[in-house]
């Protein structure tokens, strides 16, 4: 990730069984399991775009297509 993106990106693992991880991001927890998502969920600025298992490919193009948009 950062060979590819350098500073524009990073990768956050969150434990959503950690009572730290519950207070801070709650919200998006909760909507999870609302939605009946499937962890893992690959969020990316606060939006959820995969569920169910990690997709490295989708996950550099979803990036890719952040950083064009901003710049």
């Amino acid at each position: 990730m950062r060979t590819r993106f350098g500073d524009l990106a990073r990768v956050v693992y969150l434990d959503t069984t950690r009572p730290e991880v519950q207070e801070q991001h709650g919200e998006m927890i909760a909507t999870i399991k609302e939605n009946g998502w499937i962890y893992p969920v690959t969020v990316i600025d606060g939006e959820p775009m995969y569920e169910g298992a990690v997709s490295y490919p989708g996950i550099l193009r979803a990036i890719q297509s952040k950083i064009e948009q901003t710049t």
